[in-house]
């Protein structure tokens, strides 16, 4: 939970969002009044405003991470250029060259002495270090435990073959698809499909399996639950997800060409679910987070189906009605050899819920039924007003997000259910049934749908349904249904279809039950296991996928994320001499807290640590620290840091490590680094920290760090902006640099003041610096006249001159377009600064992470969000960059950093690691001697 000192941060980072997404439209709208995508973007900003008494749930904490993504990819403008991720494919095609393996000895096999490297960094391809899977129980401490955990599955992200239970697929909001062939087995493995170079997205979720072919798939792509991740069309196989086909890629990816320029396109066409007609393969429909597209060539082309009471049609301009056909449901009935569509409506919030319920139409041969003539709406029952086109806000329904599933009783008539979150507050507001064989159209609720219990007969975990939400039919008995929320409930509905009992299968937060710590919270997605006849289930939720094979029992989960390396790094950092000595690597994750491995363990199983929640940059003395002894810090959000220091294996780690009182917005992901370069000869405590003021730490407290403010505000000054990376010099200990989410860069070389603070003396017993609290400051850019008005991601310094900086810059070139390019070079003389434009043939996507080599200033790295790329010459007036993927996935790379070298050359490291949003670490020995990559 946040204190209240946070949330009030919260409210002056969000009213200033308010104000600005209260006036004109972003540039570009060429309307002089709020776009729909202006209005969804305030509304998902008012909508993450604390509740009454403080944060409601975590997930709003979520709502805030996607946000700040959307946030940082657009600005200035709001603006995500069409088709973004598929441009930067063909770009990479046409202009950057692969790099052949680097040269260099095999890789070492697993394992040998302790203190060698256990598992080598590759010399010539990246090398996975997990978590795979993370202990979420381990040591941890100061949070929730949930044992053995991967990242976050998709919604509909679980799919098995109906033809052989042995097969599965998954598919992670930012970690891929996957497919096991031994689901039935006792040891569960599961192999990645989407990690060739060339794929341009990691979002999998919505899988359909053609009822006509069992190898044909279909798999939606981007975060459709909590919008963290853009997608990039339908994919499809034809061959058991061998080789895949990118489907409606003018129509599925953001601000796609096929709608009209202006503030009347949709912001994106995030995929929720997928169905193939049983009767016809050709016929697939497609509900998105904007409306449902019907396809009659088996994907290869797809049209925009509206209906709806005052439906907002994209295509139409001027639009004044803020109504969203936001598809949360869709279930195909085809007996009698035509097709039934029942399509659910579910915007979850309730400026834009005037469209929402069950709408009911034929599977039309060609186009799209006609509305209002070629629909039935399924009102009936439902909370008052639904689907009447008016807004809650104005007097409309109360409906918001809603899930179907449908099952045939023992009469032979289908039964549908269809779970009802409010869009007021996105909690439950029931469990409704329809038998239509009849003719029925009214919906009943069922007594007892909102009396969910947890083992102790407390309030059962739900209450966040805009972002977890599901219902399944069990295939056996249509009075068994299953529900997702925070926590999963199997239910009972009586012999009248009247009303219900229900268990807690989960208990995520009750932690006296049985099965509490089994299964991670916040279910997304749910499978039944044909052949099975209900008994085994598969469930996909923020920690990955778990099983039960026994009808839901409490006591029979497992988990089956053994072999997953999913989860979403913000950050992180890696131990000394990574290559030949002890691994450490210590990160903080999206949802999965924080978590550290190191090279005596058996495998590439991390070890949850600190908090729970959201993790985000980490810091170890990687001199004095093992688990046991030496400094520890970890972050939660908007910058509360934790620390630990030589207290037994994992702790505990105390709250309130950070400055006393921030004086301005710390981000979301607050940026900190400790010093592992300048330390005495057995400790390393020199620490920055970035809000919207630097600040700095020299020296440690009996338990905590001691801080200092050695800036001013170095952003903009606006109240959503901050200061999102720091850099501490490798061969100055008093110099750093900065860069902000408004497009600032910052240098200083005075941060430290001391005279044993310096180069020479680092690494001896009399090393100490002081926080200099009149620091100078210097903006390498102050007009944005080179460096683009975007957000800046990284910045690094060149290894022998820390007056050479490096900036990496996020967003899109389209939204700077007198100042494009993604890599910047400054150097300042001590009187003026050169600037230079250092992106050369890189693609026109958002760079997280620069590191220069420390073996080779010439040579430098850089993380983007597709791909990583280096350069041998970063002098060059144009440097050419060359895409090195050997070993790595096609995944953003989030943050890259490099070892302290051997104590004989601490300023000369040996591995470069990247810690990616949605594939885990990565780790690569890097060239010695200089020496450069070779390409084709």
């Amino acid at each position: 939970m946040l204190s209240p000192r946070w949330w009030c941060r919260l409210c002056v980072f969000l009213a200033a969002f308010s104000l600005m997404f209260s006036g004109p439209s972003f540039a570009g709208s060429g309307e002089e009044k709020e776009s729909q995508k202006d209005k969804e973007m305030k509304e998902s900003y008012l909508r993450a405003l604390p509740y009454p008494g403080g944060q409601k749930d975590e997930t709003d904490l979520v709502r805030m991470n996607a946000i700040r993504s959307w946030y940082l990819l657009t600005y200035p403008t709001g603006v995500l250029p069409s088709m973004a991720w598929d441009k930067a494919k063909q770009h990479v095609k046409d202009n950057v060259i692969d790099a052949a393996p680097w040269p260099g000895q095999p890789l070492r096999a697993h394992g040998g002495a302790m203190d060698k490297a256990a598992i080598a960094p590759g010399t010539n391809t990246w090398v996975a270090y997990g978590p795979q899977p993370l202990d979420s129980v381990g040591t941890t401490n100061n949070a929730y435990q949930y044992g053995i955990v991967s990242g976050r599955i998709s919604v509909g992200g679980l799919a098995v073959d109906p033809v052989n239970a042995n097969v599965a697929y998954a598919g992670f909001v930012a970690g891929g698809l996957w497919k096991t062939t031994n689901l039935l087995s006792g040891s569960v493995t599961w192999t990645p499909l989407w990690d060739d170079k060339d794929f341009v997205t990691q979002s999998a979720g919505a899988i359909e399996i053609s009822p006509a072919d069992n190898n044909v798939l279909y798999v939606g792509t981007g975060d459709f639950d909590a919008n963290d991740q853009f997608g990039a069309g339908i994919m499809k196989s034809t061959d058991a997800g061998a080789t895949w086909t990118q489907l409606g890629l003018d129509v599925f990816t953001p601000y796609s060409p096929s709608l009209p320029v202006g503030g009347n396109r949709w912001p994106n066409q995030n995929i929720r679910t997928i169905k193939v007609d049983p009767n016809n393969a050709n016929n697939v429909l497609a509900g998105t987070r904007y409306d449902l597209y019907i396809s009659h060539d088996a994907g290869s082309t797809w049209q925009i189906c509206g209906f709806g009471n005052n439906y907002t049609n994209p295509i139409v301009t001027n639009l004044t009605v803020n109504t969203i056909n936001r598809i949360s449901s869709i279930y195909l009935d085809g007996r009698g050899g035509t097709t039934t569509a029942y399509v659910a409506v579910g915007y979850y919030a309730n400026s834009a819920n005037g469209d929402n319920g069950v709408y009911r139409f034929t599977v039309p041969s060609t186009g799209c039924p006609v509305w209002p003539s070629g629909f039935t709406t399924l009102f009936g029952g439902f909370p008052a007003s639904t689907g009447n086109g008016v807004n809650n806000a104005s007097g409309g329904s109360i409906t918001g997000r809603t899930d179907l599933a449908g099952g045939m009783g023992a009469d032979g008539h289908l039964t549908l259910y269809a779970q009802v979150s409010k869009a007021t507050d996105q909690t439950l507001e029931g469990t409704y049934v329809l038998r239509p064989d009849s003719g029925a159209t009214t919906w009943t609720k069922l007594t007892g749908s909102t009396t969910l219990k947890d083992c102790a007969n407390g309030a059962g975990s739900t209450g966040q349904d805009w972002y977890d939400l599901y219902i399944a039919v069990d295939p056996s008995n249509d009075k068994t249904i299953y529900t997702g929320h925070i926590d999963t409930f199997k239910s009972t509905v009586d012999a009248t279809y009247t009303s219900m009992t229900s268990t807690d299968l989960t208990n995520v937060y009750a932690t006296s039950c049985p099965s509490y710590g089994k299964v991670h919270p916040d279910q997304h997605a749910f499978a039944f296991v044909p052949g099975t006849a209900g008994a085994t289930i598969l469930l996909g939720n923020d920690g990955g996928i778990f099983k039960n094979t026994n009808r839901g029992d409490v006591a029979a989960w497992s988990q089956l994320n053994n072999s997953i390396n999913t989860n979403q790094f913000y950050a992180g950092q890696i131990g000394k001499d990574f290559a030949n000595g002890t691994q450490w690597w210590f990160g903080g994750m999206q949802d999965n807290g924080n978590s550290s491995w190191d090279s005596s363990k058996a495998d590439l199983t991390s070890t949850g640590r600190s908090v729970g929640g959201d993790g985000f940059f980490t810091a170890f003395d990687v001199l004095a620290g093992t688990e046991a002894a030496g400094w520890w810090i970890t972050e939660y959000t908007y910058g509360s840091v934790y620390c630990s220091k030589n207290s037994g294996a994992n702790g505990p780690f105390s709250s309130g490590c950070g400055p006393n009182a921030y004086t301005g917005t710390a981000d979301w992901s607050t940026p900190l680094q400790m010093d592992t370069l300048h330390c005495t000869n057995s400790i390393c405590r020199n620490l920055i920290l970035g809000e919207d003021y630097v600040w700095l730490a020299g020296a440690f407290g009996t338990q905590k760090p001691t801080w200092k403010k050695v800036s001013a505000n170095l952003t903009k000054g606006g109240s959503a902006d901050s200061i999102i990376t720091v850099n501490l010099a490798p061969n100055e200990p008093k110099a750093a640099v900065v860069g902000t989410s408004d497009g600032k860069v910052w240098f200083s070389e005075n941060i430290y003041t001391g005279t044993s603070c310096t180069q020479a003396a680092a690494n001896t017993s009399t090393f100490a610096c002081t926080p200099n609290t009149g620091a100078t400051w210097r903006d390498v850019d102050s007009t944005n006249a080179v460096l683009p008005n975007r957000a800046v991601l990284g910045v690094a310094h060149d290894p022998t001159s820390f007056r050479t900086v490096y900036a990496a810059v996020g967003g899109f070139d389209d939204n700077t377009l007198t100042t494009p390019g993604h890599v910047f070079q400054f150097i300042w003389n001590g009187t003026t600064w050169t600037r230079a434009n250092k992106t050369g043939n890189l693609p026109d996507v958002p760079a997280a992470s620069v590191v220069v080599n420390p073996l080779n200033r010439k040579q430098v790295f850089v993380g983007t969000y597709f791909g990583f790329y280096f350069t041998d010459d970063i002098d060059a007036v144009v440097p050419v960059w060359t895409r090195y993927q050997w070993g790595l996935p096609n995944t953003v790379i989030q943050y890259l950093t490099v070892d302290r070298g051997p104590a004989a050359t601490p300023f000369a490291g040996t591995t470069l690691m990247a810690f990616t949003y949605g594939r885990g670490v990565y780790a690569i020995k890097l060239p010695t001697g200089g020496a450069s990559f070779p390409i084709h």
